[in-house]
């Protein structure tokens, strides 16, 4: 289903760039640092995320538009006590690239959409702190895991420009 989905977009891409010129600007061209609140599911509270962007690039196409290539690292963690009996530690990283649509504005004000995939490297550790009921059964209640899982990141928000070189 995935290669599928890949094969149609490569061909949207395509059509719209056989009819178009292009205007490249690749590089890096900037860093940036976000702050966003992550509301986990699965009755962990909210936590607060930290990460960083970098822009590398941007191609306007006469027919379409300016598209704008990024990556980014983002990172949260989260601990959560069950009255005395239970503490859990749950953290991810997550490491993406995206593109980002440009709609058309006449004005400093340039909203955005877009898409990426990256990779979320997680993990969860818990800890039985209650009372050992014998036979060094405490321990056997501990446990934690590791995941490295394929994601998918959908981006939007808005730039506004302050100088010709600074977004």
């Amino acid at each position: 289903m995935m290669k599928k989905g890949m094969l149609f977009t490569a061909i949207i891409l395509f059509a719209f760039m056989s009819n178009a010129t292009a205007q490249l600007n690749f590089g890096f061209n900037g860093i940036g640092g976000k702050v966003g609140l992550i509301m986990p599911e699965g009755g962990i509270d909210n936590a607060i995320g930290f990460g960083a962007v970098a822009d590398l690039g941007t191609f306007t196409m006469s027919s379409v538009g300016d598209i704008a290539l990024g990556a980014s690292l983002d990172y949260w963690a989260k601990n959560y006590s069950q009255s005395s009996t239970w503490d859990w530690t749950w953290s991810v990283i997550s490491i993406a690239a995206y593109g980002k649509y440009f709609f058309p504005m006449e004005s400093s004000f340039k909203p955005y959409a877009g898409l990426g995939l990256g990779f979320d490297i997680s993990k969860w550790k818990s800890e039985y702190n209650g009372p050992d009921p014998g036979f060094g059964f405490n321990s056997s209640l501990d446990g934690s895991e590791s995941n490295f899982d394929l994601a998918l990141h959908l981006v939007g928000g808005a730039t506004y420009e302050l100088s010709p070189t600074l977004d």
